[in-house]
């Protein structure tokens, strides 16, 4: 319960800044890692609000929304895969399957380091906009990774990302990679 009502406070006072700019959200975030999710989640619809008021009534044309966001899903889904997923690990040092659990969002992205998520879109040569919206996406299961099965498939709880890092049992040539891409360039 006091987690609830921190996250409610949080929120709150997010919500009461003024402006509600990207260098408010940035500096939310960065205080408050945990919640990155929430809080995008409620800057957008702010921004929304002050549009529709903005616009006083005339409709907004949500394809427009729509395509990108889709566009973005299928970009990181390509980057997260196949050849780019074995270069891209390759390239980090860490084994495929720490990349691999990004690309199937085996954890919840709120539990993912803000620095470590900066530092993995830009190996990946994507934006962190786009990991995020890829995140948020519905987890669809897609034509390469349908498999048969004896029975209908069964959802997975998303777990955190901790949790995920320490089942992968990685190695100590491994564990400094990761060390690495969790660490700031100073470029932020």
């Amino acid at each position: 319960m006091p987690t609830e009502l921190n996250r409610d406070a949080i929120l709150d006072d997010f919500a009461m800044e003024d402006p509600i700019a990207p260098e408010t959200l940035r500096s939310y975030i960065e205080k408050y890692p945990s919640f990155a999710v929430e809080l995008t989640d409620l800057y957008h619809e702010l921004l929304l609000m002050d549009l529709s008021s903005a616009v006083d009534g005339i409709q907004l044309e949500t394809k427009l929304v729509v395509e990108p966001a889709q566009q973005d899903v299928a970009f990181v889904a390509n980057a997260l895969s196949g050849s780019n997923l074995r270069s891209l690990a390759e390239k980090l040092g860490l084994p495929r399957d720490y990349i691999a659990g990004f690309r199937d969002r085996k954890f919840r992205l709120g539990t993912i380091p803000g620095t470590l998520l900066v530092n993995l879109a830009k190996s990946a040569s994507i934006s962190v906009h786009q990991l995020i919206t890829y995140f948020q996406a519905p987890n669809r299961i897609g034509a390469q990774m349908a498999y048969k099965a004896d029975g209908k498939p069964q959802g997975y709880s998303e777990i955190e990302y901790d949790e995920f890092v320490q089942g992968l049992g990685l190695n100590v040539k491994e564990l400094e990679a990761l060390k690495r891409l969790s660490v700031s360039d100073g470029s932020d």
